[in-house]
């Protein structure tokens, strides 16, 4: 798989790459800007961290759950990161210009990224493509949250994001517990977040995030399970 990976990136960036070594040995070597073009640097640079976070999950799945994905959705679900961290930036219709060989390359990604383009001091997105992330209902309120720590344990901070069914940010929090491991983390920011709910009275509100143990623990409180005792003493 990970092999695989990295020849799809060969193919994609046209450019050689020896993936032989130690992984600090590869990081080192890594060129900072390699193309004229600032979204193809933009690419380069963040895309050495998505391959490699790719592989450690499909690694993790194979060792903890005896599980693999094909792929091609793991391609996908690459693309699909480094398309969202490039649109977080705004891009001007320069950024787009470059050279032809260059342009086959950003054609290879058929990647999709928002464009801003200044009309007398009138700020225009066009291109606007629908993210990987799914809008609640009408008249509800989203909550996604996360957490993470540096070196599980290691400093450990969390965050959250609160939006309505037009995708529309209505409110964000983020803060640092110091340090304790990636699930006190985000435990952390579903606490926060759902004490920030019922202060602002976000009702009725969907909670979304990417910890199995506390979807787990959640689902058994809503069930009325033991486990809802144990939060709450």
């Amino acid at each position: 798989m990970a092999n695989q990976l990295w020849e799809k990136f060969t193919f994609r960036c046209q450019r050689p790459c020896r993936i032989s070594g130690h992984i600090k040995s590869i990081i080192r070597n890594w060129f900072p800007a390699p193309y004229n073009s600032k979204l193809l640097n933009a690419l380069w640079t963040i895309l050495l961290g998505f391959l490699f976070w790719t592989i450690w999950k499909e690694r993790n799945e194979s060792i903890f759950k005896n599980q693999s994905t094909p792929l091609e959705i793991n391609w996908k679900n690459l693309c699909q990161n480094i398309q969202e961290t490039l649109a977080l930036r705004q891009w001007n219709a320069k950024d787009f210009l470059t050279q032809a060989q260059e342009q086959s390359i950003w054609d290879n990604w058929k990647l999709r990224i928002p464009q801003v383009q200044n009309d007398h001091n009138k700020t225009t997105i066009i291109n606007k493509q629908p993210s990987h992330w799914n809008p609640p209902p009408t008249n509800v309120i989203k909550l996604n949250f996360d957490g993470a720590s540096k070196g599980n344990p290691g400093k450990a901070i969390h965050g959250g994001i609160f939006r309505d069914h037009k995708g529309q940010p209505l409110l964000v929090y983020f803060g640092s517990i110091g340090w304790d491991t990636n699930n006190s983390a985000k435990l952390e920011g579903l606490w926060q977040g759902m004490n920030l709910a019922h202060q602002h009275n976000f009702h009725p509100i969907i909670i979304e995030g990417d910890s199995q143990i506390l979807i787990h623990m959640v689902t058994k409180i809503q069930m009325g399970t033991p486990a809802a005792r144990v939060a709450t003493s």
